[in-house]
């Protein structure tokens, strides 16, 4: 009884612990309306009441414009992407209205869709609220209904397909399948591993459109899927009617009865057009998107269409997808054959054969049918990229961990290298054979984590990589000229062109943020292996490959300063169809992800609060000294000295305490900006912050590299003989050129503060030009080290301590 009572409570929170992460990582990811939040506040009496019992010492902190209020999410594992994982409990921190409170599901779930709607609707909340159950709910059941015993892993194409308990971690309603009931679930579920026999129709030949570039006929074709009963002609046809009228058509057993149910269906069957004729055959399985269905002794897996509103959107097969289906078939068969001789471990799959079926001119998308080439055999080892990218609850070891376990043994290495050498070989698969596709081929396929497939070989490490969902390889607009003779020949090809500024973000969020950034962040969570680690491998792998072979792909992975992700969420809160009406979903910006390859975490992140820089400086008989901020000693000081007078005007700094107290809360454990106390024989005189450009607003207003680093410099004496300028100055340009990731540095000082620029034109600095920016009109200026020493040449060889912290 015990048990019945407890467990159930256990599972709940689990599920609402994967509901809130998505949900919360989805709003950041799309809105960018989150930074990371320290300690606890002095100043803010209630975000002091909401976090002083809170066991983490980082939040993030989400502003809610909507809803005027701020939400506090403890962060229990932080990603170098929108990947985190927070703890319990949550904070809503209303000002406006002076009050504090915890958010249950239901309450939060109302809050980010506000925040995601672009209008407001009762109706619209409802709707998205019961998503959330619908998966809350699902993901439940199918914790509580059990998974495989880790311990029993084969690694199998089914087993993978079947065991995502948490599914795909960008998609708002993860397990939401709104049309199913419990016992559908169970029956038709992936992880629930029933075997279901296919429904059949026989369809009249006048109202079915084939496409196929298989030399069979379908019929022919049709005995290699299933073993059709001998006697139907004698038990469905009327006397006048003749077996080779009609295609036989499989369909889902739930889309089957779903169509019996129509207008549509009925009127064809009381026509004759359609007949039905039962479910028989071998057993098929569900495959992580339930619609697509797998035997493992048949060669072809059926895709169906299915009225179910399956986390964002109905899962048909519109005629769009059979025209591209189709017509990416016509590709691979006569365009496409060269690149998989180059890259054979690199393989997409063929949709070769698509029916469409029609009443009255009318599509009737629930027997619209896609078959896809099944290459996988039992014995086969094969990993989805989706299992290792899910965030799976579990109280001991999870898949990803249990699998790098079974790697590190399988090579004899311990689980840190095991990451490392797996996670090289993935990308040395993956990144080469795209770059090529799309640079020699015009042609990008969507290989997000739920579209690749790995092949594993003996030592469970990477051996051939598959794409599906031929829907989705599309080629570029640039290249059409040379498909001419082919688009003559075959006009169907037409359907798979899209514009290159669009194809790039496609490709920026199916391949840099659900597949390797999402891989990079579950890698990090094993514990064994720092993201930062793999992003350095990732970076190096791509300028390799670029050089190799630049393209715009490789270009926009390496240089553009953010990267495209696809708006799911918003999608769904207002009322887009990502199947239906894929070209109206936008894309938001997040940062570009291998830029941290040249992030200085000396400067941007450093460790500890002591002084770690010390210089002497002989003719002004001052030893300089420089140490990060310490918000709990140095807040009121630095309020102080932003409210003195020559202050005021420059940096505009004059906010009341609280205000400044969250200033630098948020900003000290970013990836921003840092801020530190310079003291000329031990008496602090002058804030210094440091700057990373390719993150700040500057970097709006020119061509910013991820090696400029920025800085600010407010000196806080009047009296002239303790400001110091010149040694504060070079201690800070020092410390600044000393990290090896800087290339140059970057100024963008108040065009009224003519002190300012004077003093940076002293050691080096040139302004570029004047730039208009929201909050002031300043001169934008840079320095390189060669200019800098050019005014200092003895500085070149100076001696200075600086304690720095190793990171990997």
């Amino acid at each position: 009884m015990e048990k019945t009572l407890v467990q159930p409570t256990k599972l709940t929170e689990k599920a609402q612990e994967i509901t809130i992460r998505i949900l919360l990582n989805g709003m950041l990811r799309e809105l960018g309306n989150g930074k990371f939040y320290q300690g606890v506040p002095k100043y803010d009496a209630l975000t002091t009441q909401a976090l002083e019992n809170s066991t983490y010492p980082l939040h993030m902190r989400f502003e809610l414009k909507k809803s005027e209020i701020f939400l506090f999410a403890p962060v229990s594992y932080r990603s170098e992407s929108a990947f985190h994982n927070y703890g319990m409990s949550l904070w809503v921190v209303d000002h406006k209205n002076q009050k504090v409170f915890e958010p249950d599901v239901d309450q939060l779930t109302g809050l980010v869709y506000r925040e995601l709607s672009e209008q407001f609707s009762e109706k619209g909340l409802e709707l998205f609220t019961k998503r959330i159950h619908s998966s809350l709910r699902n993901l439940e059941m199918i914790m509580e209904e059990g998974l495989q015993d880790q311990n029993a892993l084969t690694y199998s194409f089914l087993e993978s397909e079947q065991q995502l308990p948490v599914g795909h971690n960008l998609h708002p309603f993860t397990k939401a399948r709104m049309g199913f009931s419990r016992e559908e679930q169970l029956l038709y579920g992936p992880e629930f591993n029933k075997g279901i026999q296919l429904e059949y129709f026989l369809v009249h030949k006048s109202c079915v459109q084939e496409q196929s570039v298989l030399e069979q006929p379908y019929n022919e074709f049709l005995k290699s899927l299933v073993s059709i009963p001998e006697d139907l002609e004698a038990r469905y046809l009327n006397e006048d009617e003749k077996l080779s009228d009609f295609y036989t058509v499989p369909c889902h057993p739930w889309e089957a009865t779903y169509l019996l149910s129509i207008e549509e269906g009925a009127e064809m069957i009381k026509d004759r057009t359609l007949i039905h004729i039962g479910a028989f055959g071998e057993e098929f399985y569900s495959t992580s998107s339930i619609r697509s269905m797998y035997s493992p002794n048949i060669p072809w897996m059926p895709k169906f269409s299915l009225n179910v509103l399956l986390t964002g959107s109905i899962r048909i097969n519109t005629e769009k997808d059979l025209k591209r289906g189709y017509a990416s078939a016509l590709w691979r068969k006569h365009a496409g054959a060269a690149f998989e001789k180059d890259f054979n471990q690199f393989k997409l799959l063929l949709e070769p054969v698509t029916l469409g079926v029609y009443h009255q001119d009318k599509n009737i998308e629930s027997l619209n049918l896609l078959i896809r080439e099944n290459p996988f055999l039992p014995e086969d080892k094969i990993l989805l990229l989706a299992r290792l990218c899910q965030d799976e609850p579990a109280d001991g070891q999870n898949f990803i961990q249990k699998f790098f376990t079974d790697v590190s043994e399988k090579l004899g290495t311990s689980p840190e290298e095991s990451v490392t050498i797996w996670f090289e070989k993935y990308i040395h698969l993956l990144i080469a054979p795209l770059n090529h596709l799309y640079s020699q081929y015009g042609m990008a396929p969507e290989a997000h984590q739920q579209n690749l497939l790995i092949q594993l070989d003996d030592q469970l490490l990477p051996k051939t990589l598959f794409v599906r969902d031929a829907q989705g390889y599309l080629l570029r607009e640039s290249a059409r000229e040379q498909y001419t003779e082919l688009s003559k020949a075959y006009p169907e090809i037409e359907d798979l062109f899209i514009r290159d500024e669009r194809l790039l973000d496609i490709i920026s969020y199916h391949v840099l943020v659900s597949n390797l950034s999402a891989l990079v962040a579950s890698l990090g969570k094993t514990g064994w292996v720092k993201e930062r680690t793999l992003i350095n491998i990732l970076h190096n792998h791509f300028e390799q490959v670029h050089q190799e072979m630049p393209s715009d792909f490789t270009r926009y992975a390496l240089e553009n300063r953010h990267w495209g992700t696809k708006t799911n969420f918003k999608a769904v809160a207002n009322e887009i169809d990502g199947i239906t009406s894929a070209a109206a979903i936008s894309y938001a910006k997040v940062p570009n992800l291998l830029h941290y390859h040249y992030f200085s975490d000396q400067l941007i992140q450093p460790e500890g609060k002591e002084v770690f820089f010390k210089r002497y400086f002989q003719k002004d008989d001052v030893t300089v000294t420089m140490r990060p901020v310490d918000i709990d000693e140095d807040l009121e000081m630095l309020h102080e000295w932003f409210n003195r007078e020559h202050a005021i005007k420059i940096w505009q700094m004059n906010w009341p305490i609280d205000e400044l107290e969250t200033y630098y809360r948020l900003m000290l454990p970013g990836d921003e900006a840092h801020s530190y106390i310079v003291m000329s024989n031990g008496e602090p005189t002058c804030n210094i912050e440091v700057y990373w450009p390719c993150r700040d607003i500057v970097g709006d207003y020119y061509d910013v590299l991820p090696t400029d680093y920025g800085t600010h410099q407010f000196i806080a004496p009047t009296d002239p003989k303790k400001k110091y300028v010149s040694p504060s100055t070079q201690s800070m340009v020092d410390y600044v050129f000393a990290q090896p990731e800087v290339g140059k540095m970057v100024g963008e000082g108040s065009v009224d503060s003519l002190a300012s620029m004077m003093n940076k034109a002293h050691v080096g600095f040139k302004v570029d030009k004047v730039i208009e920016m929201p909050h002031k009109k300043a001169n934008l200026n840079f320095c390189y080290r060669e200019w800098y020493w050019e005014k200092f040449p003895q500085n070149k060889d100076v001696e200075f301590t600086v304690k720095t912290t190793e990171h990997e």
